[in-house]
């Protein structure tokens, strides 16, 4: 029998069973969930997520009208600034440990505003391309005729409903001899018993499918890959002052939890509020443990 949590009683469905859309798998839900939306504008709106037994993923249940969700999305407002920089940074630095050179072709795909492509101009990547379908600057489909060296997608596969689809049309950009990096949520990583702790990697209902580790190097060795590289920490999550995700998560928590805060001007009253926020404010990425609710992949290998 599943247990449903701290779940608002006009909310309360019975056990089902669940069709795991990243294995295939049919069965009922080795645990379930109702968890609050963390956008403002939806914050009293509940939806239940299942883990798949066999694969350990979590799957959102579907909304039909999830495209509304994306008006004004708060995520759009980010900025290529001193915070973004010094995640972009993180991020490149594993894509350059993984290979990455100032000559390959790049594609990211599911680029939003190309504040990435942005950032790899500034430090000197010059065959640099975009695509994103909801971005009109980036909805170019003849990037998606050829192929390049490395294939990069950031936090995306997780908001589409075929995520086995998404990732071979990843790889189809790839060439044989080049490499495909995902970042994305990691659904072992996260406590569903503990949904607060995580409600921002959960996302609901934006998040459509949080893949587990295990089901995604399963998807990749389908498709003739190996894993080349991993991370299983956020990559917003940087040792320079104000970047630490220990203090940019307390900052939310403080402020009701909600993502909007992360993109939104700084809440200075909250300092004053909870004065430990100045010692993660300079230290917490190096005296807080850090979660392992979130993934960096870089694949390679034959197509």
């Amino acid at each position: 029998m599943i247990t449903i949590l701290n779940q608002a009683p006009d909310l309360v469905k019975a056990p089902k069973i669940l069709t795991c859309a990243v294995c295939g798998e049919i069965s009922e839900p080795a645990e379930a969930r109702m968890v609050r939306c963390n956008v403002r504008r939806y914050r009293q709106e509940h939806f239940r997520v299942e883990r798949c037994a066999h694969c350990q993923s979590l799957q959102t249940e579907r909304v039909n009208n999830l495209t509304a969700y994306y008006t004004n999305y708060p995520i759009r407002n980010q900025k290529l600034d001193y915070f973004s920089r010094a995640w972009y940074r993180v991020v490149l630095k594993e894509l350059v440990r993984a290979g990455l050179k100032k000559e390959h072709t790049i594609v990211d795909y599911g680029c939003n505003q190309g504040l990435f492509l942005d950032y790899l101009k500034e430090q000197g990547y010059a065959h640099r391309f975009g695509f994103d379908p909801y971005v009109e600057r980036y909805n170019i489909p003849a990037t998606l005729q050829r192929q390049y060296d490395w294939v990069i997608s950031m936090d995306t596969i997780e908001h589409d409903e075929d995520p086995v689809g998404f990732f071979r049309r990843l790889n189809g950009l790839r060439k044989s001899s080049g490499r495909l990096c995902i970042t994305t949520p990691r659904a072992e990583g996260i406590n569903l018993k503990n949904a607060d702790g995580h409600l921002h990697m959960l996302h609901v209902p934006y998040h459509v499918n949080v893949l587990s580790e295990k089901a995604l190097v399963h998807m990749a060795r389908a498709e003739g890959l190996e894993r080349v590289s991993r991370r299983d920490t956020f990559y917003m999550d940087s040792w320079q002052p104000g970047t630490s995700y220990a203090l940019i998560e307390s900052l939310m928590a403080y402020g009701g939890n909600d993502v909007d805060l992360g993109y939104e001007p700084p809440r200075i009253d909250l300092f004053f509020k909870h004065p430990s926020l100045l010692v993660k404010l300079f230290l917490g990425y190096f005296t807080h443990p850090k979660k392992r609710d979130h993934m960096t992949m870089v694949f390679g290998g034959q197509s």
